[in-house]
């Protein structure tokens, strides 16, 4: 029988959660557009259980346009609206316009041939860190690295990307192997590194 990190399990059991954590967690991103797309999802999740984003990821992919940044960036107040108005996803403006925001700093970034997931990866020189609880430990809600990401961030003038959401992001893009130490995936992330 295969082990899987508590958060996956200690819980309903959805074939999204079981999905993502299997093909997705923790497993090293070197693709832009992939790190936005987390980057946006992060910033949904904050406040609300990852499952719940999982659930509304494919509508959150048809509404910022598959996750391109340029084209996340050219939305004007009209789309933020409509997307106020869309049940599929989760109707928070603040979120919204953060995401907007934020892909407005990141085509400015690609101008000049800088990306997200270059800078993020800078912070450990390109390493992987292991940060994956033992069996009965819980996972941090943010680290010594997701705090100085998150400073810096804000101070490029990014929003929503407090210290919890980019540990999560962290760990999305396998910056962090937050698997638990006794996790089948905990190994098999750090050997595709």
């Amino acid at each position: 029988m295969l082990t899987r990190c508590r958060w996956v399990t200690s819980g309903f059991l959805s074939q999204e959660l079981v999905e993502y954590h299997d093909q997705e967690y923790s497993r090293p991103v070197y693709d832009e557009q992939k790190a936005f797309e987390y980057l946006v999802l992060e910033i949904f999740q904050s406040g609300l259980s990852w499952q719940t984003v999982l659930k509304k990821r494919g509508a959150l992919k048809e509404d910022f346009f598959d996750f391109d940044v340029e084209k996340v960036a050219g939305m004007k107040v009209f789309d933020v609206e409509r997307l106020m108005r869309d049940p599929r996803i989760i109707r928070n403006r603040r979120k919204i316009e953060a995401v907007i925001s934020n892909a407005k700093i990141l085509e400015e970034w690609h101008k000049r041939g800088e990306t997200l997931i270059d800078w993020l990866w800078h912070f450990t020189d390109g390493l992987m860190i292991d940060i994956g609880p033992e069996a009965e430990e819980k996972l941090p809600a943010a680290t010594r690295l997701s705090k100085a990401v998150a400073k810096d961030l804000k101070a490029l003038g990014f929003s929503f990307t407090g210290p919890v959401v980019v540990e999560s992001l962290l760990q999305a893009v396998g910056i962090h192997n937050g698997h638990n130490q006794d996790c089948d995936w905990h190994d098999l992330v750090t050997k595709e590194q």
